[in-house]
């Protein structure tokens, strides 16, 4: 009788541990397919960040080109308004040397203001 209890008791024992261990395998099966889903993301991942780093680069250059265009535009902006006040001061008789002091132009600029647009009168030749 011993014998036979001992027997169910053992065979009990191997079915438990028979079912555990077949609980555990799948259990591993399926841990295995979610680190094989998880390393395809992020593999996906990292091709996708690699390509987002290059289009910020193209992004952040071209940006680059845009301020230093709009600088040069502002450049050419803020000159205008000196150029606009110079030919009003030429057209109404202003001397080169005021066309320089108070426009901050070239002896250069101020003299061929004064010749475009300076009063025919005050200019040598012309009557």
């Amino acid at each position: 009788m011993t014998l036979v209890v001992v027997i169910t008791v053992m065979s009990a024992v191997f079915l438990v541990l028979g079912l555990a261990s077949m609980h555990l395998l799948k259990l591993y099966k399926l841990q295995s397919e979610r680190i094989h889903t998880l390393q395809n993301q992020l593999s996906a991942l990292c091709e996708g960040a690699a390509g987002t780093d290059d289009r910020i680069l193209r992004f952040e250059q071209t940006l680059a080109k845009i301020r230093d265009h709009q600088h040069a535009i502002d450049l050419t902006a803020n000159s205008q308004p000196a150029y606009d006040h110079a030919i009003r001061l030429a057209r109404k008789g202003a001397a080169v040397n005021q066309l320089i002091d108070n426009c901050n132009l070239s002896d250069e600029e101020a003299h061929l203001i004064s010749r475009l647009h300076g009063r025919q009168e005050n200019q040598p030749g012309m009557h």
